[in-house]
């Protein structure tokens, strides 16, 4: 159990020491961290949502023909294209992405979305508008240009490691 929630177990370190430091600011943080919580406890209920009608309506023959080996190019091209319209925060995208993975998808399906991710179409004119179309359409493009390599390299890696 501790291998799995160290995280848990630090963060509640953290707090006892910060309550033996300051009980004030202490109390604070823990204030700010629920509100957090709050505010994103109906998002990552939704994500769960979302990941359980995946699992149950997609099949794992499906998720493997179109994002596993079998997909090839187009699993990859399709994983930058999916990964660029995606939008909000990273935490939602994770439970999603492991549940294709242990569907069959690709570990090179995996990263490619989540490097495409960087790029959110819906955000490019605001990011052309703050900080120019020259940096923008460079970005997009090295972003975009290096997402599937780096899915092959990342995937090349794991399949090495047997993960």
């Amino acid at each position: 159990m501790l291998r799995r929630q160290w995280l848990l177990f630090v963060t509640a370190g953290l707090y006892l020491l910060a309550f033996a430091a300051d009980p004030d600011k202490a109390v604070a943080a823990a204030q700010t961290a629920l509100r957090t919580f709050g505010s994103v406890f109906l998002l990552v209920v939704a994500v769960m949502g979302l990941v359980g009608l995946v699992q149950v309506w997609i099949s794992r023959e499906m998720v493997a023909r179109l994002l596993g080996r079998e997909g090839g190019l187009r699993a990859l091209v399709l994983a930058a294209v999916c990964g660029t319209m995606l939008i909000g925060p990273a935490y939602i995208l994770f439970p999603l992405l492991m549940s294709i993975r242990t569907y069959g998808a690709r570990w090179a399906v995996v990263v490619t979305v989540l490097a495409a991710y960087a790029v959110k179409v819906p955000m490019i004119p605001l990011e052309m508008e703050f900080l120019g179309w020259p940096f923008s359409l460079l970005r997009l493009g090295l972003t975009l240009a290096t997402a599937i390599p780096l899915g092959l390299a990342v995937e090349a890696v794991m399949v090495k490691e047997g993960s």
